[in-house]
């Protein structure tokens, strides 16, 4: 009898223990989005200096059907001074002649050993080096920049002296499915809703990938050359233990388009949703051991921020 007592206490601690775990996503996921209602929607800090000198990165792996619509969004935007950089990376079509036939500068990279978007944006950097940009933005290949983005972006990187995420969103294809519907919409949670939480309450966010913008002294203090799987997360927490978290532009936008097959979607979440999982439990006792050396309560809000699974 005793050992059936002990055995049901047993049991009412661990689903205890399982609902406070579980307690604490929901509860973050609904302060953010309770903060989110309340902001105040005011415009983020900029520089009146004179606009910065920027260097868009883009790194591309066979995109010669998309390539020169995501171009042809960013050249208007640019000056004479700034420079549009493709890194063609292992690519086997035209994304390099293409990107130079609209005006873009295009360089290729080949190594079948160390790939991913990480390696790509590395080699681009160390390219320009020599003659360095104020700011560097990274924008993929098949995203579409809203006008004044880009200038918006690099004002406020070189005004915050911080890592800058835009608004990144999805919209759907000509013929949606309802599985579309709901993607566009967690896209829409992810990226704005969540993101805009944060910085009312006067926290940094993550980094999302695209629409990425950074002074150059701080992105050449990380390493992006790994084959991470959620290499903009993992930017993210190192460059915010380093002491640059990122800060939230919700005025500047980019857009891109959900995968049309079915087998590309699934196979996109499933890296998110892995990579997202990898991240949780490897990087979550690394932030929670820097705010407690940095006396920073922001590191612990990013690991919190972790703990919401992707929608």
């Amino acid at each position: 009898m005793q050992n059936n007592q002990l055995a049901f206490l047993f049991i009412d601690v661990m689903l205890l223990a399982i609902a406070l775990i579980l307690l604490i996503p929901v509860a973050v996921l609904f302060l953010e989005c309770t903060a989110a209602l309340l902001s105040r929607h005011n415009s983020t800090a900029t520089t009146k200096l004179p606009r910065p000198k920027i260097a868009v990165l883009i790194p591309a792996y066979n995109e010669a059907a998309g390539i020169a619509a995501t171009i042809s969004t960013i050249l208007p935007q640019l000056t004479p001074d700034d420079r549009l950089l493709v890194i063609a990376d292992n690519c086997t079509d035209e994304t390099a002649e293409i990107a130079r036939n609209c005006g873009a500068t295009a360089i290729e990279r080949q190594d079948t050993e160390r790939k991913g978007k990480g390696y790509a944006l590395d080699f681009g950097l160390e390219s320009i080096a020599s003659d360095p940009p104020e700011v560097v933005i990274m924008v993929d290949a098949d995203c579409i920049c809203q006008p004044d983005a880009l200038e918006t972006l690099a004002r406020v990187a070189v005004a915050s002296k911080r890592p800058v995420q835009a608004t990144y969103l999805m919209e759907q294809p000509p013929l949606p499915t309802p599985k579309d519907s709901i993607s566009a919409l967690a896209f829409l949670v992810k990226n704005l809703v969540r993101p805009s939480g944060l910085k009312q309450l006067g926290f940094p966010s993550l980094l999302t990938g695209t629409g990425m913008a950074f002074p150059w002294s701080i992105i050449r203090s990380v390493s992006l050359a790994s084959g991470n799987i959620v290499e903009d997360m993992q930017m993210s927490l190192d460059l915010a233990i380093a002491g640059h978290p990122t800060i939230f532009c919700p005025e500047a936008r980019v857009t891109g388009c959900l995968p049309q097959q079915q087998q590309a979607a699934k196979s996109q979440r499933t890296r998110w949703e892995h990579g997202h999982i990898q991240t949780l439990l490897t990087q979550t006792p690394r932030l929670a051991t820097a705010s407690l050396q940095q006396k920073r309560f922001d590191l612990l809000a990013i690991a919190l921020d972790l703990s919401v699974p992707p929608l």
